[in-house]
């Protein structure tokens, strides 16, 4: 059971590594703000369910190297470590640009999406001039035919702008990092 999680914590984790670095340079830089801030919120989407597959994998192998009165509880970088040959400071180091990596994606990505206002499909000014009144607006508005809202201005070129759906844009986010919160309480609960 360790070594499918410690290959899976690997492999998720060097995957993540170097797709964060070029994604944030991406969403940094261009002209279009619709499609850079439509890109950041896929980013912080990606970046989600990286942590979520990440921290419950660590919780799944720190629960089985308990179970098994391991005196190492954090799963090896197998790129580089076996179960048997263990190098703390690999793995520590592992675990710790494994968390970077994912902590200065969600700020790179949630700074840029933090711009966010939400525009009717078509409209160039945005429902509100914030991030939360410009969502409070499109969900007392509602939408009865998809698309009704943006999550920036599509002037310009509006391809690569995306939709905003009321309750399930934003809800995706809110299950992630409920999910991203729950494994590292699965983690915490281990240490006792």
């Amino acid at each position: 059971m360790m070594l499918p999680l410690a290959k899976l914590w690997t492999f998720v984790g060097q995957s993540f590594v170097p797709f964060a670095a070029a994604w944030i340079y991406f969403v940094r830089n261009g002209s279009n703000e619709g499609v850079l801030i439509s890109k950041a919120y896929f980013g912080v989407l990606i970046t989600l369910c990286v942590g979520a597959v990440l921290v419950w994998t660590l919780a799944l192998y720190v629960r089985a190297a308990k179970l098994q009165h391991s005196s190492v509880i954090i799963p090896p970088n197998t790129t580089f470590e076996e179960l048997g040959s263990r190098n703390l400071v690999v793995s520590w180091g592992t675990l710790i640009v494994f968390g970077l990596a994912v902590i200065v994606s969600l700020a790179a990505f949630g700074l840029r999406y933090g711009e966010s206002r939400i525009h009717y499909w078509d409209d160039n000014k945005p429902l509100a001039g914030s991030f939360f009144e410009s969502r409070k607006a499109a969900h007392r508005i509602g939408c009865a035919r998809q698309p009704c809202f943006a999550v920036s201005s599509r002037s310009g070129t509006s391809e690569g702008v995306a939709e905003y759906i009321p309750y399930v844009t934003d809800g995706f986010v809110a299950f992630l990092i409920a999910l991203c919160c729950g494994g590292n309480g699965v983690i915490v609960s281990f240490r006792h």
